[in-house]
Order: C-alpha cells, then sequence, then structure tokens
C-alpha cells in the first residue's frame, strides 16, 4: 500500500459528463444518486474524492510507459449522509507528474 502523491487533479468533465450522468452502458450515476450525489452539486463528489486520494492508502495495479495506475478502495459519505464502498482508480502520469482520476465503480 502507498500513498499517491500530489499533484492530484480531478476532471470537471468526468464527473459531468461521465459520472454523474445516466448512460446507456456502464451508469455510475445511479449508484452515485443513492448518496445524494448529483449533477448540481458535482463539487461535493469531487472535494469527497480529492479527499479520498489524500488519506486513504492505494494499491498499486499496473505499470505502463504512461504511468502507473493505483487502485483505492474506501467509502464516500454523501451530501444525504448515505454512505457508498467505491473502488477508484487513478493514474500518475509520467508525462505529466499528476496524479490523475480515472474512475470509480462499487466494488465487487
Amino acid at each position: 500500500m502507498v500513498r499517491l502523491k500530489p499533484p492530484i487533479h480531478i476532471a470537471e468533465e468526468k464527473l459531468t459528463r461521465y459520472l454523474l450522468t445516466p448512460l446507456p452502458t456502464n451508469d455510475k450515476s445511479t449508484y452515485l444518486k443513492l448518496a445524494g450525489y448529483t449533477l448540481d452539486n458535482w463539487p461535493v463528489l469531487a472535494r469527497d474524492l480529492l479527499l479520498l486520494a489524500e488519506t486513504e492508502p492505494a494499491t498499486l495495479e499496473d505499470v505502463t510507459e504512461y504511468g502507473d495506475s493505483f487502485s483505492i478502495v474506501s467509502t464516500l459519505t454523501g451530501p444525504n449522509e448515505r454512505q457508498l464502498r467505491v473502488k477508484t482508480i487513478w493514474m500518475r502520469e509520467i508525462s505529466t507528474g499528476l496524479t490523475k482520476f480515472i474512475t470509480l465503480y462499487p466494488p465487487r
């Protein structure tokens, strides 16, 4: 287990156009809505994901020519106080040095 290194970046579009938008396949918005995360409060999800990245231990998942990918399995407490178990994926890019949020989903 390791800690993710700053700087950590979470793209607004990743939340607003992917995670919190209903999609015909691989929809994650329904799961996140259970805890009160919606398009209207996407900055709350961004804040909660950043806190998770800064405080929870990560597991190295893969090493590629573009960077190292990591996962964090933890709990998010949403705006309505409901807790969701999530697995988040992050990548530390070699070219930029940024740790970027990739996705999340319920852990199996």
